[in-house]
């Protein structure tokens, strides 16, 4: 007889699940019906264990499955999503919301996938909210979106009801330091499936095992990436590309490779800067920052980790040749305020 229980015994014993056993477990966890220290003990123990590829890709298939459909699978092929697992620690900028912004401004569709912060001050979700755009948009308006400004932003929670029984879980678990299998699965399950994605995760040992994961997903194409920082006291690393040390990236889809590539600073032109440029805040802050962006002046840090990012992004889509064409182009895009300019009319179509 299945139950929870017994396959944290089996976790604890370091035997991995397979399948079967993974949607009997998913389906407890997303039940109101089992105790709430079945589920927290169930995840404390497969991130003790460690998550296999082959246990996420599951995680990834039945949650796709339990997801609703938001209606956007004309642009879903095309589209890119970008975002991070968070969980770093690091305390920084919403860099891969604001990559988000200078991607959609130059024409190619994003289909973002996000929540309000749970281990950070200023979730993506959060800043978005802040600038007008709607956590809870209509079928049709956002359709619309997609067609008008290449830009959908699909708030976790309206698309995962199975979530509710276990996002408690989750933020008890963020608030005791435990970095739980959500925090990996959440950027891998976003239910418009775009063909592309640009995925940061919080440390170095996820890189190989969540390219596979999302490999097997079928995927068109993407990268996932890790940045490395060396010399800090608490911070070994960010869900981001940055120009702060070397970065690891693997591919996967049309990108997949074999083995992780190094992205250092100079591959995209930059010098190394201070992990201190990459420093966000609560709300009003990110937003100050954001500003600064737009103006041309933010810390040189945090605006050639923000080149850096859209410069994959644009690579990854095939919308560039070569990541220094791409660093190029969304420094244009920058320069000549079309992202400022796109962020005012999407503010306005969403006023």
């Amino acid at each position: 007889m299945y139950s929870l229980k017994k396959f944290t015994v089996s976790l604890i014993e370091k035997t991995d699940l397979d399948p079967e056993q993974i949607k009997f477990c998913i389906d407890q966890l997303v039940s109101e019906k089992v105790d709430f220290a079945e589920k927290e003990n169930f995840l404390i123990s497969l991130s003790e264990k460690g998550e296999t590829a082959g246990e996420i890709s599951s995680f990834i298939e039945h949650f796709r499955i339990l997801a609703k459909d938001p209606g956007l699978k004309e642009f879903s092929e095309n589209a890119i999503d970008l975002c991070g697992t968070g969980g770093d620690k690091a305390g920084s900028f919403n860099i891969s919301t604001f990559v988000s912004f200078i991607i959609a401004s130059s024409g190619i569709p994003v289909i973002k996938h996000g929540n309000r912060s749970i281990s950070s001050k200023c979730g993506s979700a959060d800043l978005l909210e802040a600038i007008g755009i709607p956590l809870d948009i209509d079928k049709h308006k956002r359709i619309e979106g997609m067609k008008k400004l290449n830009y959908s932003f699909l708030f976790a929670p309206s698309f995962h009801p199975a979530f509710k029984h276990v996002a408690p879980v989750r933020k008890k678990l963020a608030k005791k330091g435990i970095i739980s299998i959500f925090n990996i699965l959440g950027p891998m399950i976003n239910p418009a499936q775009p063909g592309y994605q640009l995925l940061g995760v919080y440390s170095k040992n996820l890189v190989s095992k969540v390219s596979k994961s999302l490999h097997q997903s079928g995927i068109r194409g993407g990268y996932v990436i890790h940045g490395c920082i060396e010399g800090h006291s608490s911070i070994t690393g960010v869900d981001e590309l940055t120009s702060c040390g070397k970065n690891l990236a693997q591919g996967i889809g049309k990108n997949l490779s074999k083995i992780e590539t190094n992205f250092n600073p100079e591959n995209f032109g930059f010098s190394q800067s201070p992990i201190e440029h990459l420093s966000g805040g609560d709300l009003n802050q990110n937003l100050n920052l954001m500003n600064q962006l737009l103006s041309g002046t933010a810390p040189s840090g945090l605006t050639s980790s923000i080149l850096m990012n859209a410069s994959l992004a644009f690579f990854t889509t095939g919308r560039t040749q070569d990541i220094n064409e791409g660093v190029e182009l969304a420094r244009k895009l920058l320069r000549d305020g079309i992202v400022k300019k796109w962020l005012n009319q999407i503010t306005t179509f969403f006023a």
